[in-house]
């Protein structure tokens, strides 16, 4: 109870023995008070502050995490730096490997100005000897070019659209020409060269590019599989996949598209270009 110095706390036990009294002066519990109110105050600060404190650390987490990403990516695009680099000097090395013969140096010497011996060494042994030993003798070199030349169709079969057809399925100049097979035939390329890309188009279904590395790329497209993928290194008449009727296809076929510089070309004037290029 208070009183006029203080209160008094009166502590009666359950057996009602005795009871207890504590008497606190003025100053006593005012200092209680104060106290109690200051540890009140220090708890919500620290939750506050607790708070605060996790949330900076969760994002410097992420940020660390972020920059680790960062970094890796930053890596992978290195590499990949490196590799286009190499890729470059790789495609111009074979483009002069199988250049027309009045601008064609040497293989010897071609070796030597990209780097010698250690410049193959990027090249694996079955691709090399593929190229190189055609070269010493002017016949064989002229022929080995002539594989790079796109020439027959990947599949036989009757052609059920050719090039430059409009009307019907067409609503634009068709790029190529469409080759009826069964599910299943198998499809070859048509010229040597370089894959450079296996792609779902939506137009072509499952296509396959492929640089000859003389201003030349065939497509062929609609296919229900492939058997080589990017990078791939492939000869004349090497299987690349399989006849499908995937994309927008009616029937099963293939779609063998031919290009010169970037424009399509009717596929069916091979002979024309091998006659020109040989």
């Amino acid at each position: 109870m208070p009183t006029k110095s203080g209160i008094t706390i009166f502590l009666v036990p359950h057996n009602r023995k005795k009871s207890l009294s504590l008497h606190l002066e003025a100053w006593q519990v005012t200092l209680g008070i104060i106290l109690f109110g200051v540890a009140v105050l220090i708890f919500v600060f620290g939750v506050i502050a607790g708070g605060k404190s996790m949330k900076i650390v969760a994002e410097n987490r992420s940020l660390r995490a972020r920059n680790e990403m960062l970094r890796n990516e930053r890596r992978k695009i290195a590499d990949l730096e490196r590799e286009l680099a190499e890729t470059n000097k790789l495609r111009k090395w074979m483009q002069s490997m199988i250049a027309p013969e009045g601008t064609q140096k040497s293989a010897e010497a071609k070796t030597a100005e990209v780097g010698g011996m250690g410049f193959l060494s990027m090249l694996d042994r079955p691709f090399e000897m593929r190229i190189l030993p055609k070269l010493d003798v002017a016949e064989d070199s002229r022929l080995r070019r002539m594989d790079f030349i796109p020439r027959g169709v990947p599949v036989k079969g009757p052609v059920t659209a050719r090039f430059g057809e409009m009307g019907g399925k067409f609503i634009s100049p068709h790029t190529g020409i469409d080759i009826a097979a069964p599910k299943g035939t198998v499809v070859f390329t048509t010229a040597a060269g370089i894959v450079v890309a296996v792609d779902n188009d939506k137009q072509l279904g499952l296509v396959i590019t492929i640089d000859h590395l003389n201003d030349y790329k065939t497509k062929y497209g609609h296919l229900n599989s492939a058997s080589v993928t990017t990078g791939d290194w492939v000869e004349r008449g090497q299987r690349i996949g399989v006849v499908g009727e995937t994309g927008h296809a009616r029937g099963t076929h293939v779609h063998y598209e031919l290009l010169y510089r970037g424009e399509a070309v009717d596929p069916q004037a091979e002979k024309s270009i091998a006659e020109k290029e040989g």
